[in-house]
């Protein structure tokens, strides 16, 4: 029997989305709108957003008349991406390892609010940049945003409770081995559930690494959701824009 990776587990589970309810849609759609506005990207582009959520991102994409295309691994979150589906804006379930049909190709791809570093090996990080690469146009753009490891360690809150929906989730934080962990308790009905997330901390010269393998070339380093430049030590985000050569 194949034992289910933990974000396949936690990312389907109705906790995890009353926990994340709370983040900031308005700032997330402001960033995006920002980027299209730097990127210039035509209308009716065809773009990819990888691991989409319940698509909406896709649907901000949608609505600056891009073409959108977007998958996530969790089916539940897909199956209710799908009620927004047109024409125009296509979800279905994929992971991120395994290639994707040859005949797509792309203009651009997404990969927003930290969404990556859940793999177990370096190989699976490569192997994921190449099924993309693949699917990318020549001249192509390719954003990433993740977390900045410098800064996250650095302003790491080490426990805390948060509320939401009357459940209360007891939640630390640690670094270990080139891993942020963050383990999360709460009961509800009686039940007492337990999950860990595990992100790689993955530096920026990785991710420039991984990138340059695949046949990617680093344009451009943004620092934060108003597409400040990238700082070290004070920047919240690491925004990657890639172009394929």
């Amino acid at each position: 029997m194949q034992v289910k990776e933990w974000f396949s587990t936690w990312f389907d589970s109705p906790y995890y989305h009353i926990l994340y309810a709370q983040r900031d849609e308005v700032e997330a759609a402001t960033f995006i709108r920002s980027l299209q506005t730097k990127l210039k990207l035509q209308a009716g582009a065809h773009v990819l957003d990888v691991a989409c959520g319940k698509g909406r991102h896709a649907i901000t994409l949608h609505e600056l008349e891009l073409d959108v295309k977007a998958f996530d691994l969790s089916p539940s979150n897909i199956e209710q991406a799908q009620a927004f589906s047109t024409d125009k804006l296509a979800f279905f379930v994929h992971d991120l390892r395994i290639a994707l049909p040859a005949h797509f190709q792309f203009d651009a791809i997404f990969n927003f609010f930290t969404s990556f570093g859940y793999f177990d090996s370096q190989e699976e990080n490569q192997q994921a940049f190449q099924v993309l690469s693949e699917v990318l146009k020549p001249q192509g753009i390719f954003v990433m945003d993740f977390f900045n490891p410098s800064y996250v360690i650095a302003h790491l809150i080490e426990e805390e409770s948060l509320v939401r929906e009357g459940i209360t989730f007891r939640i630390r934080r640690w670094e270990s081995n080139g891993y942020l962990f963050k383990s999360i308790d709460f009961e509800d009905h009686g039940e007492t559930y337990h999950f860990e997330e595990r992100v790689e901390l993955i530096s920026k010269n990785d991710f420039i690494a991984y990138a340059a393998k695949a046949g990617l070339h680093l344009v451009d380093l943004l620092g934060d959701y108003k597409l400040g430049s990238f700082d070290e030590k004070n920047s919240t985000r690491m925004i990657f824009v890639w172009v394929k050569k």
